[in-house]
């Protein structure tokens, strides 16, 4: 796996050899690398590539040599492949970003391409849109990344997996050099507390008496919110089902968050739908109260109404629901990789986000493991 860092003289002075070889790559200057051998030798070294060979070019001591002239010697040797991915002809970021934006209309729901564009008219493109990629130097970034985070992290943390993204993409489609360096590459997103709660079980049951009598005006989504808590799905990814999506004991879903997915439908949540089937004549199991030829855009309004009713408190967010599930699946014994597959994610950190235990079951787990501990010490005694 290749390691790379944005090297500072103070990083530099701190870097010990180890027992095996290793090699650092420098953010701050694409081709660069410091190379660190078993036996104490630190050197600056870089690639050469003639026909089908590749030779590596020792640049200099980091005894004799400092970040900055090994820098400056990385750019004066620079190989034509590199002088190409330096040329000012490079597209810019503003134009690969239209691009990504065209290709992902209608691969993307409505709703995560503005999203997408609102983060990059607002922050993307004004700080880096008409700079050529190959000039957005891990530097640049990392001043912005950083002076953004103190107003928004989460928003700096969205925004750098955007930038990402579209360069990725970018770099499979041909679109720019596949071994372009990524400037944000190096940042780490910024550590943020779990959003959201678990409903406990004294909430769960007034949740489902209220779904069962919603307040006048939100029967259709009471309907849909019972679902979203029954199946553990997004909310869009509700309200956006079509009867050509539901099978007898499964939702078979193509446009996702994460991609196509399979939902395994439990016994309630069947009949939940065999009983909205004999409601609505639509090709969507929500359609939209005013079209039915359209899905249901939103049950924002009836989810505080339907909260009020429960008792709920009112910073309940309709994605705790969400949460609820994963939770009650973990505190039931599911491992985290069979709830991620249950909530169709794809990286297992996902899920750890989800995992919210409340205060009686972590109460009753340190208990458990208290007695368990005292059995031994009586037993070792």
């Amino acid at each position: 796996m290749k390691t790379e860092a944005l090297l500072t003289p103070h990083m530099l002075a701190s870097l010990k050899c180890k027992k095996k070889e290793m090699t650092i790559y420098d953010a701050g200057c694409p081709g660069l690398a410091l190379r660190l051998r078993p036996s104490g030798a630190r050197s600056w070294v870089r690639w050469e590539r003639t026909g089908d060979t590749t030779r590596r070019v020792t640049l200099g001591s980091l005894d004799t040599m400092s970040l900055q002239t090994a820098r400056a010697a990385m750019q004066a040797r620079s190989s034509p492949v590199e002088a190409k991915l330096a040329s000012p002809t490079s597209m810019t970021f503003g134009a690969l970003s239209k691009l990504f934006c065209e290709a992902k209309t209608g691969v993307y729901t409505p709703r995560t391409l503005t999203c997408l564009r609102s983060y990059l008219d607002t922050q993307l493109l004004p700080a880096f849109g008409a700079r050529p990629l190959h000039k957005i130097t891990t530097p640049d970034f990392a001043d912005w990344f950083y002076r953004y985070s103190k107003s928004r992290s989460g928003g700096a943390n969205a925004a750098l997996i955007h930038f990402t993204t579209i360069l990725t993409w970018g770099k499979e489609v041909g679109h720019v050099p596949y071994d372009l360096p990524n400037p944000a590459g190096p940042i780490r997103k910024n550590k943020r507390a779990p959003r959201g709660r678990m409903l406990n079980v004294k909430d769960l049951r007034a949740l489902t008496d209220t779904l069962k009598h919603p307040p006048a005006r939100t029967h259709d989504a009471a309907d849909a919110i019972r679902l979203m808590l029954l199946t553990g799905c997004r909310s869009g990814e509700i309200l956006r089902l079509r009867w050509d999506a539901v099978s007898r004991d499964r939702l078979d879903l193509t446009t996702t968050k994460t991609g196509p997915r399979t939902v395994m439908l439990s016994h309630v949540a069947i009949a939940a739908l065999k009983d909205r089937r004999r409601k609505v004549t639509s090709e969507f199991v929500f359609p939209s109260p005013q079209n039915i030829s359209t899905p249901r855009s939103s049950v924002h309004a009836a989810w505080q109404s339907i909260k009020h009713a429960a008792g709920l408190p009112k910073t309940l967010r309709l994605h705790d629901l969400r949460h609820t599930y994963a939770s009650h699946a973990i505190l039931s014994g599911e491992s985290l990789y069979m709830t991620g597959k249950l909530l169709g994610h794809r990286d297992p950190q996902s899920t750890e986000r989800y995992a919210h235990l409340s205060g009686a079951a972590l109460e009753a787990a340190s208990e458990t493991v208290s007695s368990r501990i005292e059995k031994l010490l009586a037993g070792a005694s």
